[in-house]
């Protein structure tokens, strides 16, 4: 029985970051994939006074299952690293490596309460209250890559409550999800690849114990993950455009940034409470949009007047902007002419220890 033939597929994607309009960054990476073979080209750009650290970035990798490496593309230096893939001894290695940090890090924490009282009691003056979980199915539609694509949300919000002071500010992590019904061309061949790459590197005989290893620090969000992945998996289709946000803000939480606002900033100390910091950061933020008078279409609507005022701290999208099926060329996978190979650098064989003081 012959296995089924493979369709080369093309996709292209478009990322932007959104910090509080502090820090703007947008990129584009495009993605090749033929049977074994996969070929990602990315580049990204920020704007304003950050464009001084990152300016336009690009990189590069081709991964040959084929081959059993990896090629990391440096275009500005017209270089690459090979990396072959790990042999099954260097998995064994670095598994038991993985679970010895875990181990440590368990005793850390059976040590942690007694070396940092100060810090554990600073942090339980923040209460936060039960997440609330939304999922909304919306009537909104737009075109995306070619497909009608549909908006849902999901919404969790969180109170935190200053138990000295009384503050409260809201928080709530949103998901939007343009979602399509339509069968996308590629779909089984990208995660085809994405399979049979999982395997190559061995990741799947290792999957139980880095589930494991997960449950062990994300035990106190189960409940949550738990709800949230319940309700959210009522949403179908295949997501074109999603865009996760953070944002923060609430009545009182906006008295308690009046009042903050009026201190210098100098004057603040380095710890403090989540909700103080919050609505510090809060009141530069408000001060910053009401300054302008032109809309950002990344904002969540304008409350209504007389609501409690909230604020958008960070907003991150990523749309899929294009999907091919047409023949890609084999040269695409191989090193460009003329490109010099890079010498990797020698591995830094530190053992994991407990922080002390509290660092």
């Amino acid at each position: 029985m012959h296995a089924p033939a493979r369709a080369d597929v093309t996709t292209q994607e478009s990322m932007s970051l959104d910090a509080a309009g502090i820090v703007k960054m947008h990129g584009s990476t495009l993605e090749r994939t033929s049977g074994d073979k996969q070929r990602k080209d990315s580049e990204f750009h920020c704007e304003g006074f950050m464009s001084l650290l990152c300016g336009n970035t690009k990189t590069g990798d081709i991964i040959r299952i084929d081959r059993s490496l990896e090629w990391q593309l440096r275009p500005d230096k017209k270089s690459y690293l090979e990396t072959p893939f790990p042999t099954p001894e260097q998995r064994a290695l670095a598994q038991k490596k993985m679970q010895d940090t875990l181990d440590k890090m368990k005793q850390c924490q059976q040590q942690q309460p007694q070396k940092t009282a100060p810090a554990a009691a600073d942090t339980s003056k923040c209460d936060l209250s039960p997440p609330r979980i939304e999922v909304k199915q919306t009537d909104e539609h737009t075109s995306l890559a070619g497909h009608d694509a549909r908006k849902s949300s999901v919404n969790m919000t969180q109170t935190c409550t200053d138990k000295d002071t009384g503050d409260v500010c809201e928080m709530v992590y949103g998901l939007d999800v343009w979602l399509t019904g339509d069968e996308i061309a590629g779909t089984a061949d990208r995660r085809a690849f994405a399979r049979a790459y999982m395997k190559k590197l061995g990741l799947e005989e290792n999957s139980a114990a880095v589930k494991g290893a997960a449950q062990q620090f994300l035990a106190q969000y189960a409940g949550t993950m738990k709800e949230l992945s319940a309700k959210a998996g009522d949403l179908k289709g295949y997501p074109l455009r999603t865009t996760f946000r953070f944002s923060m803000g609430g009545e009182h939480c906006g008295k308690a940034k009046q009042s903050s606002s009026q201190n210098d900033d100098s004057s603040q100390g380095g710890g403090g409470l989540a909700a103080k910091a919050a609505s510090k950061l809060l009141g530069g933020l408000l001060a910053k949009k009401s300054s302008s008078s032109t809309p950002d279409p990344n904002q969540p609507p304008a409350a209504a007047p007389g609501a409690a005022p909230t604020t958008q701290i960070i907003a991150f999208t990523v749309e899929t902007t294009a999907i091919d099926t047409a023949a890609i060329p084999a040269e695409q996978f191989e090193l460009p002419a003329g490109w010099t190979p890079e010498q990797p650098k020698a591995s830094r064989n530190e053992e994991f220890t407990c922080p002390t003081n509290g660092k």
